[in-house]
């Protein structure tokens, strides 16, 4: 696949290839699919796949020169990148995952005498679950901003170089390049929704500041939620 469009012939599975619960299967109208009363569990092997195809193409998107380009050798640790994936799903389809666990408990036990011990039950497997994030419909910013905070922490993208006398990029880029790749994965995904962040337009901000602190993780996922919104909104005050 060499375009974005061939990898993903609906927008919305672009969408999805980041913003989707990774673990457990749903829709697109995030309608869990239960298996004998359980979750149906994703193939994680497949979740990451299209992600790397996902990542290969937007590598390639980058405003590198070409001689740069040659120059660089990206790497994906796969394992980090699961976990980010997890990690977000956890914190953002949390509250969802036991919504959907109780009501298809009704539809299949019934109010009976069993329910209680049931939902006793479920409470006790709230470690799938997650309480993070107390919605079952959480804002687009909330969800972005979880998961850069997880791209921050675990850190799935480096860069490494072949040898040679060509040139490098921006030595920011080298030292942020996590942060920076993630950015543009966060970014390219979102479009489907009709929504971009625009922090990257402002380069001194984006470079020194904001790519800066998420490296460095000086931003928690609150702080990144309460000021994500605002920073995009100046910024487009600016440009317009």
């Amino acid at each position: 696949m060499n375009t974005l469009d061939e990898l993903f012939p609906d927008p919305m599975d672009c969408y999805f290839a980041l913003f989707q619960d990774a673990i457990f299967e749903h829709d697109a109208n995030i309608n869990y699919v239960f298996q004998r009363g359980q979750f149906k569990r994703r193939n994680r092997g497949a979740v990451i796949k299209k992600i790397m195809d996902m990542a290969k193409i937007v590598y390639n998107l980058l405003p590198f020169e070409s001689a740069a380009r040659d120059r660089c050798l990206p790497i994906v640790n796969h394992s980090a990148l699961l976990g980010v994936v997890s990690r977000y799903s956890r914190d953002i389809y949390g509250f969802r995952r036991i919504k959907a666990k109780l009501e298809n408990l009704e539809k299949v036990v019934g109010n009976t005498a069993n329910f209680r011990e049931e939902i006793e039950s479920i409470i006790s497997e709230s470690g799938d679950f997650g309480f993070l994030i107390p919605s079952t419909s959480p804002y687009i910013h909330r969800q972005t901003s979880v998961l850069l905070y997880w791209f921050s922490v675990l850190k799935p993208f480096h860069l490494d170089f072949k040898e040679g006398a060509g040139s490098l990029p921006d030595r920011r880029i080298i030292a942020y390049f996590n942060e920076y790749f993630a950015y543009a994965l966060i970014n390219i995904a979102l479009h489907p929704n009709s929504e971009e962040m625009k922090i990257h337009e402002n380069n001194v901000f984006f470079m020194d500041e904001f790519l800066n602190q998420l490296h460095f993780r000086n931003l928690s996922r609150s702080s990144l939620e309460f000021f994500l919104p605002s920073w995009i909104e100046q910024i487009q005050e600016h440009t317009v």
